[in-house]
C-alpha cells in the first residue's frame, strides 16, 4: 500500500477543503437569496400580485438575490486590505526608523524570488504578523512593534519568510475568497457586539447590509454554515503548516522560526491587544489571537477551540519543525 508523506497528505487535505468550501459558499448565497425572495414574496402579499413561488418569476428572484448578495459581499471585500491597516493604526514603515526590518524583508523577498510588499508598523504591544493583498504585487506585510521588539535578527527573518511564503501562496486572497459567508457572520457579530476596534483609529466596521443578509442564508441555513465554518479553520491550519515549510524552504533555518513561535505565543497569553479587529486579521496573524479563559470552562473552551481553532496547535507545528531539524542534521 502505498504511504503518503506529511506534505502530500497536508496538500490533499487542502485540496478537499478548499473545494468543499467553494461548494459551501455558494450553497450560503442560495440560501441568502432564498431568504431575500421570501421577504419580497411576504410583501407582496399586501399587493394586488402576490408573488407564487415555483413559477419562473420566483425562481428568477432567487437567483437575482443570490447573485446581488454575492457580488455586494465580493464588492465590499475590495477595501479589506486597506481596512485591515487602517484598523489597526498601522504606519509604513521607514528605513530610517526600521533599518533591520527593511533589510529583512528586501532579502526574504529576493531569496523566495517574491515581488518585495509595502511594510507597515502597527503602534501594538502584543507581537502581530500578517499579510494582506490579493495578489504578490500588492501585498503589504504587516508587523507590530511588540513583534519587532520581541524578537532577535534571526527569529525576525523566519517570521517575515512565514509571511512572504503565505503572499506566494496567495493565502490573503484564497482565504478570504473561501470565507466570505463566516467573514461576513464575523462582522456583523462583532458590530453588534460594540464598538469595533478600528475606531480609535478612525475605521469603524465593514459590516454592511450585504453581509446581514448573507449571516442571515447561514442563520436559515445552520447546517451549511457550521460545515462552512469547519472547512474554513481546516483550511486555515493547513495553511499555516504550508507557510512554515514555505519559510524553512527559503531560509534553511527552522529553529530560528521554531523558537520564535514559542516566543510570539507566549508574549501573546500575556499581553492584551484590545485594539486589534479579531474579527477581520484573527485568521491572518501568525499566532492565534484567541482570548484564554479562565475557571470552570476553561477545559471545555480548550476542547472545542481545538475543533474550531484559525491555526495549528503550536506542540504540532513545533514538532514538524523539529522533524525538519533532524532532517538537516542527517544531510
Amino acid at each position: 500500500m502505498m504511504e503518503w508523506s506529511p506534505n502530500r497528505r497536508l496538500q490533499l487535505r487542502m485540496v478537499v477543503s478548499l473545494l468543499g468550501l467553494v461548494l459551501l459558499v455558494f450553497a450560503a448565497s442560495v440560501a441568502s437569496g432564498v431568504a431575500v425572495a421570501l421577504s419580497i414574496g411576504f410583501i407582496t402579499l399586501f399587493t394586488p400580485m402576490p408573488l407564487e413561488f415555483g413559477t419562473p418569476v420566483a425562481n428568477g428572484l432567487v437567483g437575482v438575490a443570490t447573485v446581488a448578495v454575492l457580488a455586494a459581499v465580493v464588492w465590499g471585500e475590495r477595501d479589506a486590505p486597506s481596512y485591515v491597516i487602517d484598523a489597526t493604526g498601522a504606519r509604513p514603515a521607514t528605513a530610517d526608523e526600521y533599518p533591520t526590518l527593511q533589510a529583512t524583508v528586501r532579502s526574504v523577498s529576493h531569496q523566495a524570488d517574491a515581488p518585495i510588499p509595502a511594510i507597515y508598523v502597527a503602534p501594538i504591544e502584543q507581537p502581530l504578523s500578517l499579510t494582506t493583498g490579493f495578489s504578490p504585487q500588492d501585498a503589504r506585510l504587516l508587523v507590530s512593534d511588540g513583534l519587532v521588539d520581541l524578537l532577535d535578527d534571526a527569529e525576525l527573518e523566519a517570521v517575515v519568510a512565514h509571511e512572504v511564503a503565505h503572499t506566494k501562496n496567495r493565502d490573503a486572497a484564497v482565504m478570504t475568497a473561501v470565507a466570505l459567508p463566516i467573514a461576513a457572520a464575523g462582522r456583523v457579530g462583532t458590530l453588534l457586539a460594540g464598538p469595533t476596534a478600528g475606531v480609535e483609529h478612525g475605521s469603524v466596521s465593514r459590516a454592511d447590509y450585504a453581509d446581514a443578509l448573507l449571516t442571515v442564508g447561514l442563520v436559515v441555513a445552520l447546517p451549511i454554515g457550521i460545515c462552512t465554518f469547519l472547512l474554513y479553520v481546516s483550511l486555515s491550519r493547513a495553511r499555516e503548516f504550508a507557510a512554515d515549510r514555505g519559510a524553512v524552504a527559503i531560509t534553511g533555518k527552522p529553529a530560528a522560526l521554531a523558537t520564535a513561535l514559542r516566543t510570539i505565543e507566549n508574549a501573546v497569553d500575556e499581553r492584551s491587544a484590545t485594539t486589534v479587529p479579531r474579527a477581520e486579521i484573527g485568521a491572518f496573524t501568525i499566532v492565534a489571537l484567541d482570548v484564554k479563559s479562565d475557571g470552570a470552562f476553561a477545559t471545555l473552551h480548550q476542547r472545542l477551540d481545538q475543533i474550531v481553532a484559525t491555526h495549528p496547535d503550536m506542540k504540532i507545528r513545533i514538532t514538524r519543525l523539529q522533524e525538519l531539524m533532524d532532517a538537516q542534521e542527517r544531510y
